[in-house]
């Protein structure tokens, strides 16, 4: 979403974690996706979501839209209170 973003520059190891999952959305098909659907209440402007993090719980299960959101915010450094509040006790039950 920024210049000069590439898949090549990603460094997947800043969260080094085998609970969590980070795609690379290239083609913003799911930022697009998530935006119109609004959900997680995100909306990052031009339609597209990023810069974003979502948790669900283990129960989520992804049909027509995901469920068992626990979780959202954006920007992810500006919501870090969000992450410890929400997200973290999740990561330690499991």
């Amino acid at each position: 979403m920024l210049p000069g973003d590439a898949r090549s520059a990603w460094d997947p190891s800043v969260i080094d974690d085998p609970r969590v999952t980070q795609l690379w959305d290239g083609d913003r098909i799911v930022g697009r996706w998530l935006a119109d659907h609004q959900t997680g209440g995100l909306d990052r402007g031009g339609g597209v979501v990023w810069d974003a993090f979502l948790a669900f719980a283990p129960s989520a299960r992804w049909q027509d839209e995901p469920s068992d959101l626990l979780t959202a915010g954006s920007t992810i450094i500006a919501n870090t209170a969000s992450l410890d509040d929400d997200f973290l006790p999740v990561l330690a039950g499991s």
